[in-house]
């Protein structure tokens, strides 16, 4: 009897061991980086979480739209669905359908109807409000009066984006840039930063295109950069900043919000200070936050997966504009603070080679300092809404002399 015991605890413990230390199947997930696709045409990533081979078909709308690659085996992140331009006035449809694990997922996708003539709508940009195109790809300067937003020009050649968000049924800004079709970054992303934008939400991964203009004009960011050793896909804006839910978290991965950071850089000191503006975003009723690259002075680039070189950029920045209404520091509820990083050289070319996680004081400067180093002006709405005398305290003051910051 005590035998048929002993073995019985034998199968029985074998049991329990294999079924705590099978792996659980994963579930099987096709998403799209976004779900409005364009007039004009483009291409955009697509997301496959699947264990074993999987395969993509396209039920409806196979003559404009193509998916490379079709079939994979694992989890995926970059697999590119390119389209072409909507010739119609009406809205099309495409049907897409992920195979794999004995199951199908579906994803239906919808491609903004067109002008009626070959070369459709256009590519987007801030007059469609949000993440729908609609008339030129951006606009040359910026109408908005919102606060962080900086000096946009009509003869510079960039061009201004902004999209929304809709959260807790609310449809609210979500941020802004400023694009530099040459070197294929932005040079500036500019947003506000509150608790209506934070949440429990993971980060994404979807590497993606972003459908404001055609994937041909921007970064092709699935995979990392070709000098993937050297630099990281360095966000401007960062995923931990948006984090209310999916669709929010996922426009952080688009191609226009990132540049080449040397890796120390981006996972050290850089890291630290994000963390810092969300630190600063919870003791305030919002923070606006501008967080820019300097092109102009860059010795080197790297190249997307598409082949195109995107410069790398040769500095850095950060200014965030402070209100917490009835607060007893600062100018009438506002103070502001800037930062500035030479990124691969220094200011008399000597090779910066980053270490540590260690940030302090010494690497802050007024706002004005900021905009004499950049060449144009910061929160350019804050004398309308302050009066330029306050204005202009808050701009002058110099961070490092206020213990709040620190």
């Amino acid at each position: 009897m005590l035998r048929k015991r002993f073995v019985f605890g034998i199968v029985l413990a074998t049991l329990l061991v294999s079924a705590c230390t099978e792996k659980l199947s994963e579930p099987v997930s096709f998403r799209a980086s976004q779900d409005a696709l364009e007039a004009r045409g483009g291409g955009i990533f697509l997301s496959v979480r699947a264990e074993g081979d999987w395969k993509i078909q396209i039920l409806e709308g196979g003559e404009w739209a193509e998916v490379s690659p079709r079939t994979g085996r694992g989890d995926k992140n970059s697999v590119v669905l390119s389209y072409r331009a909507n010739p119609e006035r009406e809205v099309r449809t495409l049907r897409l359908a992920l195979d794999a694990q004995g199951t199908t997922v579906p994803l239906t996708l919808f491609q903004a109807a067109g002008s009626g003539s070959e070369g459709g709508d256009g590519g987007g940009g801030e007059s469609g409000g949000g993440d729908t195109p609609s008339g030129s790809y951006g606009k040359p300067t910026a109408a908005q009066q919102w606060l962080e937003l900086p000096q946009t020009s009509a003869s510079d050649g960039h061009e201004f984006f902004t999209r929304t968000c809709t959260l807790g049924g609310r449809t609210l800004r979500n941020y802004s840039y400023y694009w530099d079709y040459s070197d294929r970054v932005s040079l500036w992303i500019a947003y506000p930063l509150c608790s209506a934008f934070l949440g429990s939400q993971s980060r994404t991964d979807a590497w993606g295109y972003d459908p404001l203009m055609p994937a041909a004009l921007q970064q092709n960011v699935s995979g990392g950069y070709n000098e993937s050793s050297q630099y990281a896909r360095g966000h401007q804006l960062p995923s931990a900043d948006r984090t209310a839910d999916y669709a929010l978290n996922v426009t952080t991965f688009y191609g226009t919000n990132m540049t080449p950071q040397r890796h120390a850089f981006n996972e050290g000191i850089w890291a630290t200070l994000e963390g810092k503006v969300r630190s600063w975003a919870g003791q305030s009723d919002t923070l606006y936050v501008v967080t820019g690259c300097v092109a102009a002075g860059a010795r080197n680039v790297a190249h997307d997966r598409s082949g195109n070189a995107v410069t790398v950029p040769a500095a850095y920045f950060k200014a965030v504009l402070r209100y917490k209404k009835d607060s007893t520091i600062g100018h009438g509820g506002y103070m502001g603070a800037a930062f500035w990083f030479d990124h691969e050289y220094d200011s008399a070319g000597n090779a910066i080679l980053w270490t540590g996680k260690t940030f302090s004081s010494a690497y802050s400067l007024s706002i004005r300092e900021l905009e004499s180093k950049l060449g144009y002006d910061l929160f350019v709405n804050l004398p309308g809404r302050v009066g330029t005398a306050v204005a202009d305290e808050i701009e002058k003051e110099k961070p490092a002399g206020v213990n709040w910051w620190w």
